[in-house]
């Protein structure tokens, strides 16, 4: 047996031994607050992009408490109700296209909050329409080391 040979098996070995604990963690326990924003931002635009309505997935992009305000005024309070709230939108199909731009975005210790604006394409009866709503959104870091969505309120 060559020592390449070797040291690939011995590699192979490793990452088994080794590298199962961090493939079955959450991608967003041991990343950068930045990131994670970016990874749950990523999420939510992939629910509308690709109109999926798992209950599961989108509560987990949440804390237990969220709070929504959208830009009508209309607050929507627990993951759950939220949940159920963007099933009802994607089951819809008004909305054609959801996209987040962020311009501001600070932590400060277990909490992070970000800013910026989302572009929202919405199907009416006389064709569709475009919205551009601000934002400020609420990260909290979980004590199993995720950071969700917290509080986030939308204004025209």
């Amino acid at each position: 047996m060559t020592s390449r040979h070797s040291l690939l098996k011995f590699s192979l070995v490793s990452l088994l031994a080794f590298g199962s604990d961090a493939s079955t963690a959450s991608p967003s326990r041991s990343i950068a607050p930045r990131a994670a924003y970016d990874l749950q931002t990523g999420k939510l635009e992939a629910f509308f992009r690709t109109r999926t309505q798992d209950g599961a997935a989108l509560r987990s992009i949440y804390t237990r408490e969220a709070i929504l305000v959208e830009a009508d005024g209309n607050i929507i309070r627990g993951r759950d109700a939220i949940a159920r709230h963007f099933k009802q939108i994607l089951a819809s199909g008004a909305v054609v296209s959801f996209k987040v731009t962020t311009t501001t975005f600070r932590t400060q210790g277990e909490i992070s909050y970000a800013g910026g604006y989302e572009d929202i394409e919405v199907k009416s009866v006389n064709g569709s329409r475009r919205n551009r709503n601000r934002f400020f959104d609420l990260l909290r870091r979980e004590p199993d080391g995720v950071w969700r969505f917290d509080y986030i309120m939308e204004a025209r």
